[in-house]
């Protein structure tokens, strides 16, 4: 065989194996993504939780307003808002559609602090938000009783009309997730009064769930027959609560704003009887009810 046949006999099988090789990764199957686990997706979300757990107070809000003016998002029913006031700013999406409502929200890079009555529906929504990948979100420590109680300004009529805009893309099983909840939350949203549980203590025994840090409940002191799981380490100690997920669950946090985050995480993973402590420990103190000390 002669040189240039050889040289071609060469180039041509080259070709062919870049060919069939090039067949071989054109054909290779799509990486499948994997499915949705609201699980991981909670745990990823407690397990990161800032010092400070995401709240601004009413002295820091109203600093922040003469300045960077974050985005203001009222969560409470129409007739709270016309009832009580708001402040100034702020636009009007009731807990119960505030999924159905994002796309009246600025991107989600951008500053927004929501704000309720007391602090809890507003923590819910922020929850919400930050699951779905907004990263500047705060709740209003105490809500608009405590904005009131520091004597800060409260505007009355009709808040603000809200702009509609392109709506966030989001994993869709999270937001029908997000949504099926919120439009089901019911009246009282799933708080209990201290007073109300004191009582229901004297007859019945609901699991107790305390998820502030070890070091809060051994200087502050707990509520006879809590089981402490911190907040941040959730997800990875649900065989410490009740096997039964129908059984009552009341969570207690030191303000009530850790555990309107967690009742709403356990709700989501199919706890259908969670409750969180209206004012957390502080409220109950206050009450004049009892503390145990570890």
């Amino acid at each position: 065989m002669n040189t240039r046949k050889l040289i071609s006999i060469i180039s041509l099988s080259s070709l062919l194996l870049v060919a069939l090789a090039s067949a071989a990764c054109g054909s290779a199957p799509a990486a499948t993504p994997a499915p949705f686990s609201m699980s991981a997706t909670l745990d990823r979300y407690l397990s990161s939780l800032p010092d400070g757990w995401g709240t601004i107070t009413p002295a820091a809000l109203n600093e922040q307003l003469t300045t960077t003016r974050p985005f203001l998002v009222d969560v409470r029913e129409t007739k709270e808002v016309a009832d009580a006031g708001y402040i100034a700013g702020a636009i009007n999406i009731p807990i119960r559609t505030f999924i159905q409502n994002l796309d009246k929200l600025p991107a989600r890079d951008q500053p927004i602090v929501v704000t309720c009555g007391s602090g809890h529906r507003s923590a819910l929504g922020m929850t919400a938000l930050q699951l779905l990948g907004y990263t500047n979100v705060k709740s209003l420590a105490g809500g608009l009783g405590a904005w009131k109680t520091a004597n800060l300004p409260v505007a009355t009529g009709a808040p603000p009309a809200a702009k509609a805009g392109p709506a966030p893309e989001a994993d869709k099983d999270l937001l029908a997730a997000l949504d099926k909840y919120f439009s089901a939350l019911p009246d009282g949203w799933g708080t209990l009064a201290p007073a109300a549980l004191n009582e229901m203590l004297k007859t019945t025994q609901p699991f107790q769930l305390d998820v502030r840090e070890t070091k809060e409940v051994a200087e502050g002191g707990f509520i006879a027959g809590a089981t402490n799981i911190p907040i941040r380490t959730l997800v990875k100690n649900l065989d410490k609560l009740p096997p039964d997920q129908g059984a009552p669950v009341i969570v207690e946090c030191s303000s009530g704003h850790r555990s309107a985050v967690v009742m709403m995480a356990l709700n989501l993973l199919g706890y259908t009887n969670t409750r969180s402590l209206a004012g957390g420990f502080a409220a109950w103190t206050k009450a004049g009810l009892p503390a145990s000390k570890p």
